[in-house]
Parts: structure tokens; sequence; C-alpha cells
């Protein structure tokens, strides 16, 4: 409340400057994430010391992201998040309401509450978006909803069909880089429901060469989260491990997002299949890393991530089979 009550900025040249930063860190966090804190920083401080304005609520959304991701905060950066929020509440203050939902509801608090409550508020602002003209914050709120449905469980075939649909809206919006995330998990689902895996696998390795060509190491880190996926889904777990070793720091990439979240589990498991059917220094090797990114998850789950609890149980089981 003393954040969303300071007084409203009423100097031209920071409120450009927010704006400016505002725009630069959608972009700075797809192809250069070390940076994006500074861009952040920047922004709350200067909110801090000269007043609010439409640029700040993001701002302070992002500064909830950072502390749920980089910092291990989850509950302070929910806190800031609704922060971020009550910023909106003011007058003046919606330009940027649906860039806000997004960053609040993608990533921040699925931290502390189940992945199933973001799916409204993402839908609810992709319709915003769309009525305001704000047709980027509302495309990503799209994608990231149907991905969460992902995540939770919905039906394969309802999610084919949603995607489908959204592609056909996202090309109508010439919304290109908002597409080939959504054609990544299209072609995910596909493949896990086993519609033309050989084509599936030629879109996935385009996608990643137009991801290294551009720098976008977010879009890279998605594509090999989804790959995982169908990777341990159908036991492939030679190709698992080889991913994992390849892929870097997809955490990094990818942070404070749910996918950062589901691809340390698979990543869990990976190694410990890998352990199983390993032996001498290798299989040590292998149990050494499993052990290493289980206590990340458990970490996650001691303060208060629900999502995860489901993947210790898996983990666990596989585990007392090791007898470890």
């Amino acid at each position: 409340e003393d954040i969303a009550n300071l007084p409203e900025l009423d100097d031209e040249r920071y409120e450009m400057g927010q704006r400016m930063n505002g725009h630069l860190a959608t972009c700075i966090y797809r192809v250069e994430p070390t940076m994006f804190p500074l861009i952040l920083f920047q922004t709350v401080t200067t909110t801090l010391k000269h007043g609010l304005s439409s640029s700040s609520s993001p701002a302070f959304a992002g500064l909830g992201l950072l502390l749920c991701g980089h910092f291990g905060k989850p509950h302070e950066g929910r806190e800031i998040a609704r922060a971020a929020e009550l910023i909106l509440e003011k007058p003046g203050m919606r330009r940027r309401a649906v860039r806000t939902i997004f960053i609040t509801q993608c990533f921040c608090y699925h931290w502390t509450s189940p992945l199933q409550d973001t799916i409204a508020p993402l839908l609810k602002g992709y319709q915003i978006g769309l009525e305001i003209g704000d047709n980027d914050s509302a495309c990503w709120c799209l994608i990231t909803r149907i991905h969460y449905l992902f995540c939770v469980g919905r039906s394969l075939d309802c999610i084919q069909k949603e995607l489908e649909a959204s592609i056909r809206v996202l090309t109508l919006l010439n919304h290109d880089d908002v597409k080939l995330n959504t054609v990544t998990l299209l072609t995910t689902v596909k493949k896990l429901r086993g519609i033309d895996t050989e084509g599936d696998d030629k879109i996935l390795d385009s996608i990643l060469a137009t991801a290294a060509s551009t720098g976008d190491v977010t879009l890279s880190s998605l594509v090999n989260v989804m790959k995982l996926e169908v990777f341990v889904f159908y036991q492939e777990w030679k190709d698992a491990i080889d991913l994992v070793r390849k892929a870097g720091n997809v955490r990094q990439f990818l942070t404070a997002s749910f996918a950062s979240v589901r691809y340390t589990f698979l990543e869990a498991l990976t190694y410990l299949k890998a352990a199983q059917s390993a032996s001498g220094w290798k299989k040590r090797q292998m149990k050494k890393c499993a052990h290493q990114t289980i206590h990340l998850i458990r970490g996650w789950a001691k303060h208060g991530n629900v999502n995860v609890v489901h993947y210790l149980y898996i983990l666990d089981a596989e585990l007392a089979v090791s007898g470890w």
C-alpha cells in the first residue's frame, strides 16, 4: 500500500525514460536475461524517488518476478506483485495493465498458489488487451494460458484445438514471436499424440535454428523443455540425458516461469533414470546431479509451492526403487 500511495510522476523526462525501459525489459528478458534485473532496478528506483507512472506497475511486477525466481523469495515476490496490482487502481495507471497481468500470473503467483488459479486471470488479460489495443501483452497472456492448461493436465485434444485457433489469431495480429512459441507447444502436443512425428522434429529443429540466429535464448530454452517432455513421455532416456547436457542453464533463461519448474522436474527424472542404467563414476555423477536437482525442488515445496508436491512423490518413488 505504501508503494501504491506514492505521488504521481510529473517529470516528462523520467516518464519517457521509464517507457523506454519498459520496452527494453521485454526484449532483454528474451535475449540477454542477465541484464534484465538492471533495467528493472532502474525503473523501480526512479519510481521510488520521483513517483508513479503507468510504467511503474509492470516494473514492480518484474521485481516480483526476480524475487520469485533469482532470489528464491516467493512470498516477498507475491507481495510486490500485489503492490503492482494496487498501482493499477489509481487513475491514469491502466495503460500497462495487461502487461502487469501477464507478468504477475505467468511469473509470480504460481510459486505459492495452484497453477490452475492463473488460468482465468490470463484469459481476462487477453480479452482486456484486445479491447484496449495492447495486442502484444494480450498474445502473451493467450499462449501462457494454453501452456499452463497443458501443465495442469487438460486433454491433449482440447489443447491442440486451442493452439490451432490461437495460431490463426496470432497470424492475423502479425505476432510472429508469440506464434513461434505457440507452434513449439502445438508440435509437442502432436508428438505426444503420435501425429506426424517426423515432420514435427523438423519444425522444432527449424525453430531452434531461428532462435539461434536471432539470439532468442528464451525460445531455444522453451523448445528444449518441450523436446524433453517428449523424450521423457516415450522413455527415450539416452536422448533425454543428451539434451539435458547440451541445453545449458535452462532455468536462467526461463527465469521464474513455470516452464523452468517443469523442466527441473523432468531434468531430475532424467538424471535418476540415467543413474539407474549407468555404472562406476558415471553412475555417481548422475546420482549427484539428480540429488542436487531434487534438493532444489524440495526447497520450492518448503517455501509453499504446491505445484511441485506431486513431482516430489514421483521422484521419491524413483529413489525408493533405486534403493538410494
